[in-house]
């Protein structure tokens, strides 16, 4: 099993005013112990994704908070709800993908999640409602919360994928970056969303869970490109109707007219990494105020400095799996040192030889279309 990095993104130098900025809290748990067919680990790259590209476009800083592999537990969990402190302008997005279930008494419309699944060993499974309970006393301005997992007394999860991958990169106009605002930003409140409703199944793939592909390489790109009203209401309506030959997710929206908020930090060319240091040497690739000469110097200097010889690159699409470029790391930096149309890049995942230098990325360029 792979180990995921907790990346923390740096948007620029660290200053008074970015501490101070807004934040976005991913709270991130997969069950990436389940079998490959299950695709948890898809899932797990595609809500990186799309938190961190959304963090960007609004001008929020990003948290992440992870739990998978042996850290998907209810004790993992518990630590989080208990030192997660949010602002009044805060965003809350909850992730949870993996096994699923109900008991025949529960009341709630929603699901109990599985962590660290075992059939006999009833305190691993927590409930949804306990979660969304706990995370509306943050007091965050907005709340997202998905869980994609079956919502039923039995097993039984179908491998047939319906949805066929979105490869393309991502490039995104200012109109599109707007409408992330109204999503993200105008929305106050909390929206809770799961896969299936009471008494049914959810559908995994190798590629992923059904919901999770439907609702993020589907509807909420027809939102944002303005094929349908950018509300909550229709993302998840446009959710449903995409699976609804298979399954039948379930929402509950509760949200209030809002002022917007004013982020402290507007959205920057950034590089998204594991350490600050790292982040702001990167980011500098992409800063046109200089020049593309000294760009091409700085991408050799730290590709030495940083990255072994025979290190790769992999840059994604949108869905977070399909590669677009594989590349070594010195060409990679020397690409987007010298391109007009890169913004921003989130490394998704990354690993480190014995001496410390990144022999692998994974990332993730998003390009804004004027």
């Amino acid at each position: 099993m792979k180990k995921h990095i907790i990346i923390f993104a740096a948007l620029a130098l660290l200053s008074s005013s970015i501490l101070s900025a807004q934040t976005l809290h991913l709270i991130n748990f997969c069950n990436t112990l389940l079998s490959e067919d299950f695709g948890i680990e898809r899932d797990y790259d595609r809500i990186v994704n799309e938190a961190s590209m959304v963090a960007s476009l609004i001008g929020y800083n990003i948290d992440y908070y992870i739990g998978d592999g042996e850290n998907c537990s209810n004790e993992r969990l518990t630590e989080v709800l208990n030192t997660l402190n949010c602002g009044k302008d805060d965003i809350i997005i909850f992730y949870y993908s993996g096994h699923g279930g109900r008991s025949p008494k529960d009341q709630s419309e929603f699901p109990q999640m599985c962590l660290k699944y075992s059939p006999i060993n009833q305190d691993k499974f927590v409930a949804v409602h306990t979660v969304v309970e706990r995370l509306r006393e943050k007091n965050a301005r907005f709340t997202l919360v998905l869980t994609d997992c079956c919502n039923s007394t039995a097993s039984g999860i179908s491998v047939k994928s319906l949805l066929d991958d979105m490869t393309n990169a991502v490039e995104l106009t200012d109109a599109e970056v707007g409408r992330y605002k109204k999503l993200f930003v105008e929305s106050k409140g909390i929206v809770v969303a799961t896969s299936s409703k009471k008494g049914q199944t959810s559908s995994g793939s190798p590629k992923g869970g059904l919901f999770s592909r439907a609702l993020l390489e589907v509807a909420l790109p027809q939102a944002i490109n303005g094929n349908i009203p950018a509300t909550w209401a229709d993302v998840l309506q446009q959710t449903s109707s995409v699976i609804s030959s298979r399954q039948e997710p379930y929402w509950e929206i509760s949200l209030q007219p809002a002022t917007v908020a004013t982020p402290t930090v507007e959205p920057q060319q950034a590089i998204t990494a594991v350490d600050n240091s790292f982040a702001k040497e990167l980011s500098d690739l992409l800063d046109k105020s200089r020049s593309v000469d000294w760009r091409l110097e700085q991408a050799d200097w730290l590709a030495k400095k940083y990255f072994a010889d025979d290190a790769k690159v992999a840059t994604v699409g949108r869905n977070g799996s399909t590669v677009i470029e594989y590349e070594l790391a010195r060409d990679f930096l020397r690409r987007i040192a010298s391109s007009t149309f890169v913004k921003q890049v989130n490394i998704i995942k990354e690993s480190t030889n014995q001496q410390g230098k990144r022999n692998y990325l994974k990332v993730q360029e998003i390009r804004i279309k004027k």
